[in-house]
This record gives structure tokens, sequence and C-alpha cells, in this order.
């Protein structure tokens, strides 16, 4: 093949991607990688491929394949490209692809404290304390894993995530009602 087939290929895949026909963009660069795995332009046929599963996350209550593909396509630039122009969105990306992650145990979480089954819901909040500690979930999952621990009796293991839950977000409205839960008569300063 010529020197050209290559960047054939990419435009090919990229001229799909702008037309919103990821599964054939997606097609295209699968073949690309596979084909060509020593070409100067991987990074950018992995980042192509990380956007078109990226665009395809509708929210955390449906399907996760496009987020799971998504974010190990892009952690594959960060661990082999890292000083691509590519890296730094891939990282960003990431990060919100966690929080999206977080989003949904903090939904099924809530649904089993909802249902009163503990210990899903202590996993679940567990999960994101977890893998996901630096998301805006984590303080609420903290704070619910104080609430189901008093809830079923184990209240030094509440304590223990009340301290934890004090000594990160002191200031946050999570850590009054997590307090509230250990002294009924605490009154809001309103």
């Amino acid at each position: 093949q010529g020197k050209w087939a290559p960047k054939s290929a990419l435009m090919a895949a990229y001229s799909y991607y702008i037309q919103d026909y990821y599964a054939d963009s997606i097609a295209e660069l699968e073949r690309f990688i596979k084909v060509y795995p020593l070409n100067n332009d991987l990074v950018y046929a992995y980042y192509l491929l990380s956007v078109c599963y990226y665009e395809q996350i509708v929210d955390e209550k449906k399907d996760l394949q496009a987020i799971i593909k998504a974010k190990k396509n892009f952690q594959i630039i960060l661990k082999n490209y890292p000083n691509s122009e590519y890296a730094l969105d891939a990282e960003f990306k990431i990060d919100l692809i966690n929080d999206i992650l977080a989003a949904k145990e903090m939904y099924i979480g809530r649904y089993y404290f909802d249902k009163k089954k503990w210990i899903p819901a202590i996993n679940r909040f567990r999960k994101i304390i977890d893998e996901y500690d630096t998301t805006i979930y984590a303080v609420e999952a903290l704070h619910r894993l104080v609430e189901v621990h008093y809830i079923i009796g184990l209240e030094d293991e509440a304590k223990k995530y009340a301290k934890l839950l004090g000594y990160n977000y002191q200031s946050s409205t999570w850590y009054e009602q997590s307090y509230i839960i250990f002294d009924k008569k605490y009154k809001k300063n309103n």
C-alpha cells in the first residue's frame, strides 16, 4: 500500500464522524489501529475513536458500553502518548466520565437506600469513595454511609465515616446533615 492509504482511512473515519455516523467511524478507526499499529497518526486514531464513543454517552441511567469504551481509549492515550496534544483533553474527559460513572453508582445507591436494601446501598456508596473520590458525589456518598451505618446500628462505623466527612468536607451541608444524625438537638443556624 502507498503512503496515502493510512491517510485516506483516517479521512474516511473523520468524514463519518462529522456526519454523526459513529458506528462507521468506529469500524474504520478500529481497522486502522489493527492494520497500521506503527503509524505516526495512531494517537489521533485513538483520540477520534475515544471521541466517537464519548459523544454517544446519553446519561448515567443508560447503557454503559459507550462510557466504558470511551474511558478505556482515553486511558490508552494517557498511558502511551502522555505528551501528545490529545493527552490534556483525554484527562479532562476521563474526569467527566468518572463523574458520570459516580452519578450512576449514586443513583443506584439511592434506589437501594430507599428500598431499605442496606448492603447493596453500602456497596454502591463505598464504590464511589473507593473509585470516584475526586468526583462531586464523594461527599454525599460519605454522608449516605453515615446514615446507613447509623440506621443498621453500627454507630462506630457511622462515626468513622462522619469523621472522614468532617475532615474533608466540614463546611458542606452533607456534613451538617451527618452531624444532625448524631445530635438530634442540633439546630441549623438560619
